[in-house]
């Protein structure tokens, strides 16, 4: 019996690392005990993250197929068919003729049966559609809704791991399928998830100090360069010279590269048609530029004065005041954080969200999608009012709140679309801008002292 059973003191130690096994009997007869680490599990742990993951792809699934059947059935009023039709054109080796309009309207009854608005983005944009473009019209809407939606995890994942910790990314995304903006992105065919994501990417990066890859993640978002180049101008002018110069060289460089790519697709002349074809692009009948429907700056002076000659001046003074603001926030954050701290990170963050909202209200080109980007300020927002201690003034908390609560109310929305009055939605995207970001930070200035 001896043989047969382990030593008493081996078993004791065993048991005492609560992981042993023991291995069949060698040819001896005498049986080895191996106090190693057993084959790991999957716990209670991970399978309750893996059930949630599963449990939010059935539901990304389900919306992009809700979205792209019903849809797809009819897609009148989406812009999808003007990005594939581009995409078609390049396909078919008309890219010199991509800002023409008549062929633009031409591809569009061929291939989406209707007349719709103008292809408006740069060449190279409509490259990325060739990876749709190549199914029916109707399966290309689909895929792309299901692209769109994936663009929302990734960029979720990453905002989580690296700057929300105690956020769930799968709550994040559910909790992002209420905001109007983003489902009329995922309705529309559009592209400002896609935008997001870049953004989201630039903003991880530049805070881990890899402000070469942030500027090389700024580079692609240039197809929205109405919404690119004011983030970049505004991190040029804040940045110190360490991170400032690998930012703007990698932007440089990818900049560079789209052009070149944009001259082979439509031909040197690219960069004399394109200027030409925005500057005269209202005169076009589906030139798709309503100002009363930016909520910005511009949808809001246009708003409230339509033409007037003081139009312009507001516009002006409202750009500049901004920019100040912006910039006196950046100077600020330098002041306040210290080296390698959590008030460091807690100050980048506000005024890169301070960053987005400017980069919004200044625009001059703005569609209600395109109001997706600003989840990533008001993710920001929302983690640090509502993770620090002490919280919010009274005033300054009931004034965030409702100017969040009235961006994520669905029949405000579709009020200010319908009515036409959608600049009316700049009003709680220039609260959060001059109020949640100030209080946030004179929040952190009294929990964590400078210096």
């Amino acid at each position: 019996m001896t043989g047969i059973m382990p030593r008493r003191e081996e078993l004791s130690k065993c048991l005492r690392r609560r992981a042993f096994y023991i291995e069949p009997r060698s040819a001896s007869g005498e049986p080895s005990i191996d106090c190693g680490v057993l084959p790991s599990y999957p716990t209670p742990r991970t399978f309750l993250s893996r059930t949630k993951t599963f449990a939010l792809l059935v539901l990304l699934c389900a919306v992009a197929a809700l979205v792209g059947l019903r849809f797809s059935e009819s897609l009148q009023g989406t812009d999808f068919p003007d990005f594939y039709c581009a995409a078609r054109m390049l396909a078919q080796g008309q890219g010199h003729q991509l800002y023409n309009a008549d062929i633009q309207h031409q591809y569009q009854a061929r291939y989406a049966g209707r007349v719709g608005t103008l292809y408006i983005h740069p060449p190279f944009e409509a490259l990325l559609y060739l990876a749709v473009a190549w199914l029916p019209m109707r399966r290309a809407y689909l895929l792309w809704s299901f692209l769109n939606l994936a663009f929302m995890a990734i960029a979720a994942r990453r905002l989580t791991n690296q700057v929300l910790p105690t956020w769930n990314w799968r709550y994040l995304v559910a909790a992002s399928l209420t905001f109007v903006p983003l489902l009329l992105c995922c309705i529309q065919g559009q592209d400002s998830l896609l935008l997001l994501l870049l953004v989201v990417l630039a903003f991880t990066d530049l805070r881990q100090g890899r402000a070469f890859v942030a500027g090389f993640w700024l580079g692609l978002g240039l197809f929205k360069f109405q919404l690119i180049l004011p983030i970049v101008l505004v991190l040029v002018l804040t940045q110190s010279k360490p991170a400032r110069n690998p930012l703007v060289k990698a932007f440089i460089l990818v900049a560079l590269a789209l052009a070149a790519l944009s001259a082979v697709i439509c031909g040197w002349s690219v960069f004399t048609v394109y200027p030409n074809f925005l500057a005269h692009l209202q005169q076009q009948p589906f030139a798709g530029i309503v100002p009363s429907a930016m909520a910005n700056f511009r949808g809001f002076t246009y708003f409230f004065l339509h033409q007037s000659p003081g139009a312009v001046t507001a516009l002006l003074m409202l750009s500049a005041a901004a920019l100040i603001k912006t910039l006196t926030d950046w100077k600020r954050a330098r002041l306040r954080s210290q080296p390698s701290s959590a008030t460091s990170h807690h100050e980048f963050d506000l005024a890169f969200a301070s960053t987005i909202l400017f980069a919004l209200l200044i625009s001059y080109h703005l569609n209600p999608h395109d109001l997706s980007l600003s989840l990533l300020p008001i993710s920001l927002l929302l983690h640090h009012n509502l993770g620090r201690k002490p919280r919010l003034a009274r005033a300054a908390k009931w004034i965030t709140l409702a100017s969040l609560g009235i961006l994520f109310l669905p029949p405000l929305h579709l009020w200010a679309l319908k009515a036409g009055a959608y600049a009316l939605v700049a009003l709680p995207l220039l609260a959060l801008f001059l109020f949640g970001i100030s209080s946030a930070r004179q929040d952190t200035a009294t929990a964590v002292p400078a210096g």
